[in-house]
């Protein structure tokens, strides 16, 4: 199959630092690869991919701390862009697959989207008038935001597990790394930390959506001396975070959680993952075995012990096998056959 993948403007393909969904499109773009199609990416003009590029920009605009006419501006022509590019080759692909694009002047052609962010009440309406088109969830419970959309499936995300390495002697610290905001509020994984008397390192990105949050919630924490704060780290950086960490802490306070990407990356290392049980998390976590799930942080005080003695070999053998870019790929390749079977139908 011929399938054009559409990206966001904000981060290459794969991301130098901060980007979920990035490295998710990066992964399918292999996996699809390995299985014979023909992906094409539109994306920013410094992806890196084995595959056709079409730029909808130049570079990569992240997001930044504060919105400002400039960066306002080039979304609005990358997304112009993209419009133009899609136009051209939409009649010339077998199905257009979105990661972050409204796909309201296309439903002409077969296409799918991947709902990688929450759905709440500020982007209900956006869903409301756009029911009829195809969408994936990346976990079962994200769908129960808005059971009334059109689910053609659920794939659950996966990366390559061979980029991570199993360490089985952890160092004496938690980790938290995401983004900085209400959503993931890594305060409450400092509170517990501290609490517990451990070294919690901490790493993410702060953009518009956070830098507010950040200043009040983490900054007073800073000066602590069990905190450490890394910033926003490199894959490799990352990847050292997670692997020795005795425990990944994943606090959530105001949405469901899709999936959780940290979750897995350090489960592939074999880092078991202390967190609420809300949204995906208990389709990722295995309890007892791979983490604990708790009501709030406050009981994670009395049951993260348990993390610290499961074994972490069982965790990254179960996490590997269940969730990985081929695994994703092939839930992707049966996507795409509905769709189109549903597509010729009408």
């Amino acid at each position: 199959m011929k399938i054009a993948i559409v990206a966001n403007p904000y981060y290459p393909v794969p991301p130098t630092k901060y980007g979920g969904t990035e490295w998710v499109v990066h992964y399918l773009i292999k996996g699809l690869l390995e299985r014979g199609h023909e992906p094409i990416l539109l994306g920013t003009g410094d992806s890196r991919v084995d595959c056709q590029l079409i730029p909808i920009i130049d570079t990569a605009i992240p997001f930044p701390r504060k919105s400002t006419p400039k960066f306002r501006q080039a979304v609005a022509l990358s997304l112009a862009k993209t419009n133009t590019e899609l136009k051209k080759i939409a009649p010339h692909v077998d199905i257009i697959h979105s990661m972050d694009f409204d796909f309201k002047n296309f439903s002409k052609y077969p296409n799918v989207t991947t709902i990688h962010g929450h759905i709440g009440f500020e982007n209900l309406p956006f869903f409301q008038e756009r029911k009829e088109l195809a969408y994936v969830s990346i976990s079962k419970n994200q769908q129960g935001a808005f059971p009334d959309l059109n689910y053609v499936g659920v794939v659950y995300n996966g990366l390559d597990s061979a980029d991570f390495p199993i360490v089985t002697d952890p160092e004496d610290y938690l980790c938290f790394f995401g983004r900085f905001d209400w959503d993931k509020s890594p305060h409450l994984a400092i509170q517990l930390a501290i609490s517990l008397g451990m070294r919690i390192k901490i790493a993410g990105k702060i953009d518009l959506g956070g830098a507010k949050y950040f200043k009040e919630q983490i900054q007073p924490y800073l000066s602590h001396p069990l905190v450490e704060f890394l910033g926003e780290l490199s894959f490799p950086e990352k990847v050292a975070l997670a692997s020795n960490a005795k425990c990944n802490l994943h606090p959530l306070l105001t949405r469901r959680e899709p999936f959780g990407l940290d979750v897995i990356e350090s489960a592939y290392c074999g880092t078991p993952t202390l967190a609420m049980r809300r949204g995906s998390m208990p389709e990722l976590i295995r309890e007892g075995k791979t983490g604990m799930l708790v009501e709030d942080f406050v009981e994670g005080y009395s049951r993260i012990e348990a993390c610290f003695k499961m074994d972490r070999e069982y965790i990254a053998r179960r996490t590997r096998r269940h969730f990985n870019y081929k695994k994703m790929t092939g839930g992707y390749e049966k996507v795409y056959r509905k769709v189109l079977r549903e597509f010729d139908k009408s």
